[in-house]
């Protein structure tokens, strides 16, 4: 899809509530493909999720990395120690972890990104 009408399809059906004829239609169908489906559509509607709320994805090395750790924090910017849909963490002093879900805060430190491959820094 173009991003151009990718972007004109995220404002009509990005944030609203959608009756069940527009989430059925094909228009809707492919917008959602594009978000999973289509690079360029997923970084720019990521980019635009992480902007509204005021995150500073740009000073990570992508923007799955941004998204994931932006999703890891509560509304207080708090790790969300306790949640098993968290994939990755970063701690304030730059390290970055994948939590290990046994019940407790245990994290495998990592030093490359999972999805780009660039190494992190401390």
């Amino acid at each position: 899809m173009e991003l151009e009408k990718f972007k004109a399809l995220h404002a009509r059906f990005f944030g609203k509530e959608l009756p069940e004829e527009v989430l059925q239609s094909e228009e809707y169908e492919a917008y959602a493909d594009a978000i999973h489906e289509d690079e360029a559509c997923y970084n720019w509607a990521t980019a635009e999720k992480l902007k509204f709320a005021d995150f500073d994805y740009e000073s990570y090395c992508c923007i799955m990395m941004a998204d994931k750790v932006f999703e890891s924090l509560d509304e207080d910017g708090e790790i969300k120690y306790d949640d098993p849909g968290v994939v990755i963490n970063k701690w304030d002093e730059g390290f970055y972890g994948i939590p290990v879900h046994n019940g407790g805060a245990t994290m495998v430190v990592i030093n490359y990104c999972p999805w780009c491959g660039t190494k992190l820094s401390k």
